[in-house]
């Protein structure tokens, strides 16, 4: 009952939203709103780049790192 209540208001409110934007706003209101909203998805898309690019980075031989080399060296030491 509560997924129903919610999808009628989504529904409402997107209902009132295209209508008081298209009767109630001048041309002016109308295209700061599209810029807004074209500065918000290449906000995302920038924001999702970062995001791939800082996980995708994956080091294939960590053996050439300092701290690898210094704990293999200490694991050596210890018997292991």
């Amino acid at each position: 009952m509560k997924f129903k209540t919610a999808l009628v208001g989504s529904v409402l409110v997107a209902a009132v939203g295209y209508v008081f934007y298209e009767h109630f706003l001048s041309d002016e209101a109308k295209s700061q709103i599209e810029k807004l909203a074209h500065s918000v998805t290449e906000g995302y898309s920038r924001i999702s780049e970062v995001i791939e690019s800082i996980n995708g980075q994956l080091i294939e031989d960590t053996s050439s790192l300092p701290n690898v080399q210094a704990t293999q060296q200490q694991w050596q030491n210890i018997g292991y």
